[in-house]
């Protein structure tokens, strides 16, 4: 059992971390734009290293915004006086591990439980699977995106009936009759 004076320590450390965590996202925050119309004369890794940014900016701001929904769910227990007890089973949280982890609301055993089951259920697939059908999506489906049959397979097929760069040596069998 926590006493008044533990829970007013742990309440001021968890108000510091929301505050240093909201700081932290508010900073990231930042325009990666650099303000060219054109990307055109940009080598390709400038565009990646752009991609790679906001990307890991992103990941960032996803565990933070999961430690801050945490911090708050452990204020809110403090509030209701249930912080230090474990939401599954009621037992008292070990003291070392509210010392480690403040914004826990989990007995040990229930944090591996619930981290166990996380694991078996989200079998780190790509989130676009959860929107993409395939049996939707590629179902009679050319490869140029039309649903007609007739046309040619490919878009590169269609742009060539256009005319291409392709010589008499370049046709089947590598044969110029002109040369006969």
């Amino acid at each position: 059992m926590l006493t008044q004076q533990q829970i007013d320590t742990f309440k001021k450390r968890l108000l510091k971390e929301k505050a240093k965590t909201e700081g932290y996202m508010e900073n990231r925050e930042e325009v990666y734009d650099e303000g060219e119309l054109s990307h055109y004369d940009n080598h390709p890794a400038d565009g990646g290293e752009e991609l790679f940014l906001r990307e890991r900016d992103q990941a960032l701001t996803e565990l933070d915004e999961e430690f801050l929904s945490d911090v708050d769910k452990a204020l809110l227990a403090i509030e209701n006086g249930t912080y230090g007890k474990c939401e599954v089973c009621g037992e008292d949280i070990e003291l070392d591990r509210l010392e480690i982890i403040p914004e826990t609301t989990l007995c040990i055993e229930h944090a591996r439980e619930q981290e166990e089951n996380k694991h078996l259920t989200d079998q780190e697939r790509p989130v676009e699977e959860d929107v993409l059908n395939p049996s939707e999506t590629a179902a009679r489906k050319q490869l140029d995106g039309t649903d007609d049959p007739g046309q040619s397979t490919d878009a590169f097929s269609q742009v060539e009936d256009f005319g291409s760069s392709d010589t008499i040596a370049d046709s089947e069998g590598n044969h110029d009759p002109t040369r006969d």
